[in-house]
């Protein structure tokens, strides 16, 4: 077997993949040339390496990369609105509860209800008419609903109001007085506002 040869069966001979004459042909040669051995040895320590080091698909080097990017232009955090309704979302409150007080007369002039008829919601279902804060939280209104003894009728509406009604036992002032009280209602009116 000539050097070239042997040079060439070195690499399966460091994966053990080596068999049968060639093999030990190949040993023969390994221990009669330091050159050989020095070769073998380098060979045996890449391939060690290479086994011990973790392999990283394209994909995931790729989604790595792409994550951090993402993490580097997160945007700003927005700042939730800490002012009070503009003039319009004020309006439309006031003009919602007159609507809802008014109802019984736009429906039949003099505001009788036709015999065996009644409104669905009217003033009496819909004492209170409110706006809640874009920042207040499900919990935050289920809490001040419960403590001031009131339920919700209607909404949210197309605007975001919602209609209450006391509980039985509960009168309109002492609801309205603990919903005014709470820092997560941007608006309250009554049908008589």
């Amino acid at each position: 077997m000539t050097r070239q040869e042997i040079e060439t069966l070195l690499p399966f001979l460091a994966n053990e993949s080596l068999q049968g004459e060639e093999r030990r042909e190949v040993e023969a040669a390994v221990a009669a040339d330091t050159g050989l051995q020095a070769e073998l040895a380098a060979l045996r320590a890449v391939r060690t390496t290479l086994q011990d080091e973790r392999s990283y698909s394209p994909g995931a080097m790729g989604l790595a990369r792409l994550m951090r990017e993402v993490e580097a232009e997160a945007p700003a955090a927005v700042r939730p609105r800490t002012g009070r309704p503009v003039l319009w979302q004020a309006a439309a409150a006031v003009l919602l509860a007159v609507a809802l007080g008014q109802g019984a007369l736009l429906m039949r002039p003099g505001g009788t209800q036709p015999d065996g008829f009644s409104l669905a919601s009217g003033p009496a279902d819909a004492a209170l008419t409110i706006a809640i804060r874009p920042d207040a939280t499900e919990e935050a209104l289920r809490s001040l609903l419960l403590q001031a003894g009131v339920e919700i009728t209607a909404g949210p509406s197309a605007l975001g109001f919602y209609q209450l009604a006391p509980a039985e036992g509960v009168t309109l002032d002492q609801a309205r007085a603990i919903l005014e009280a709470s820092d997560i209602i941007d608006s309250l009116t009554t049908p008589e506002d």
